[in-house]
């Protein structure tokens, strides 16, 4: 339902990018981390390892958050209450971790 009057939303595709644009975001940050473990794993050691799986791990949460605003936009209910952008919090302090991994790596090596 659209915010206005209650109306129904106007047809479109809109909802069905914004999903596409989660899972390839989800997607992106599996393989950030794989790649990552895989270049720094000779210079940083096995702590790599903990991040990549972190990563996977969060991939595949970013992928079921997607998939539950997907769903409320078409009137499923969501379960629990709203999260409230912890989603876009935790997602970027992740990929500011990739990003910081992957400087030490340089520095060190």
């Amino acid at each position: 339902m659209s915010p206005v009057a209650g109306r129904p939303e106007p047809p479109g595709l809109a909802n069905e990018r914004t999903a596409l644009a989660w899972q390839r975001t989800a997607l992106s940050v599996v393989v950030a981390a794989l790649v990552v473990a895989r270049l720094t794993i000779g210079r940083v050691g096995l702590g790599v390892v903990l991040l990549a799986a972190a990563g996977a791990v969060l991939g595949g949460w970013v992928a079921l958050e997607g998939l539950a605003r997907y769903r409320a936009r078409h009137g499923e209910p969501r379960p629990g209450p709203g999260r409230g952008g912890r989603a876009t919090l935790l997602l970027t302090g992740t990929v500011v971790l990739l990003a910081l991994t992957e400087l030490a790596a340089l520095l060190l090596g």
